[in-house]
């Protein structure tokens, strides 16, 4: 099912990382100019630099330039817009933040039970942002306390277990999903002036999920006008959001979904459709009706949303596991590795990788 070798070259311009020294597999990749940090479960957070000389003989360089051991396993990460300043979410159940200019790191969270599943930086509340597995959102300050716990500014209750979320690239727009299939979105600017009510949760607006399967990640773009969601049985919904935030439906297609001939006896086979999940979905500022997913069974995918149509699909060595659109729509930057979607049994066959794959011109729908 998967490719050893990923012929990237006669289909998308395409380069991957062997100098990083990554160790287990990534949990996040952000983007900030032509820059990309990933967090992984070997506790460091790596920075890598993408030259694009783009034209008919386009070529991609993808350098790693460093890396920060933070000696827990990291499950987020997020940009200071400035990009003075990197933010993490670790195991240990803090919110760290860390100075890209004296490289100094310092605890500026903490959740009381169990770790944050993202981070996110907000520069118009100026807060650091920690989505919790303890079904609490959690707003913080930059300057850690002096010395004690680390307290939020404020604090919303959730009424699950949250599983996914993301921000709008204007960082006007929240969305997530919960273990209880419901997706859930606002506009900050409702927390406007309710910074102390107790009624946080009225503040979500919700809607049960469409397409069964438990979601698995959620997209938002960059100026709040689209929203997506995709599930562990290779599902993705895309919808439009109006002014008011409230949501219409506008499309939803099988991204992951692999019809195979299964021998049944010697002399019969059968075709058998098998799902896989999709673990990234991203939009691109150079066009509305394009999409990126990565998927379980190892397929970095390019999607004409208003066609329902694949654009491209390139086979890589593992499961696509996490990923990134750069802010200028020009770089799709990916990591490979075990997502444990097929049990024990296949833990230790994938090596754990990152990559970077330049959108051309010619892979974005003319309409």
């Amino acid at each position: 099912m998967y490719n050893t070798q990923p012929q990237f070259q006669n289909i998308v311009q395409s380069q991957r990382v062997v100098n990083d020294n990554l160790m287990d597999t990534v949990s996040e990749i952000r983007w900030n100019k032509d820059v990309f940090v990933t967090s992984s479960w070997d506790g460091y957070i790596r920075f890598y630099q993408v030259q694009l000389q783009p034209g008919f003989r386009a070529n991609i360089q993808v350098d790693f330039k460093t890396a920060i051991d933070c000696q827990e396993p990291v499950l987020s990460v997020s940009w200071k817009q400035d990009m003075s300043m990197v933010f993490a979410a670790l195991a240990d159940n803090t919110i760290r933040a860390y100075d890209v200019k004296t490289q100094s790191m310092a605890i500026v969270g903490i959740h009381d039970d169990c770790p944050a599943r993202q981070v996110f930086w907000n520069e118009d509340m100026k807060l650091i942002i920690s989505l919790g597995l303890d079904k609490k959102l959690k707003f913080w300050n930059l300057q850690a306390s002096g010395g004690g716990k680390p307290q939020p500014a404020f604090s919303l209750d959730l009424q699950h277990v949250p599983t996914a979320g993301e921000q709008s690239g204007n960082e006007q727009f929240f969305a997530y999903a919960d273990v209880d299939n419901k997706f859930r979105w606002l506009h900050w600017s409702a927390l406007r002036g309710n910074q102390s009510s107790v009624a946080s949760r009225s503040f979500f607006n919700m809607e049960d999920n469409y397409l069964v399967g438990q979601i698995s990640c959620v997209a938002v773009n960059d100026n709040a006008s689209q929203l997506a969601y995709a599930t562990v049985d290779g599902r993705a919904l895309v919808k439009s959001i109006n002014s008011r935030g409230d949501l219409a439906s506008k499309i939803q297609f099988k991204c992951y979904k692999v019809d195979e001939e299964v021998k049944v006896s010697q002399f019969r086979t059968e075709k058998v459709s098998r799902m896989y999940m999709c673990n990234s979905f991203q939009f691109n500022c150079r066009s509305s009706n394009w999409a990126g997913t990565l998927g379980s069974d190892g397929t970095l995918a390019f999607w004409d949303t208003g066609k329902k149509q694949k654009i491209l699909g390139v086979k890589l060595d593992g499961p696509a596991i996490a990923g990134q659109v750069s802010q200028d729509g020009q770089i799709f930057a990916y990591a490979t590795g075990y997502d444990w979607a097929q049990g024990l049994d296949k833990v230790g066959e994938f090596t754990n990788r990152v990559g970077a794959a330049y959108i051309e011109e010619k892979f974005l729908p003319s309409h």
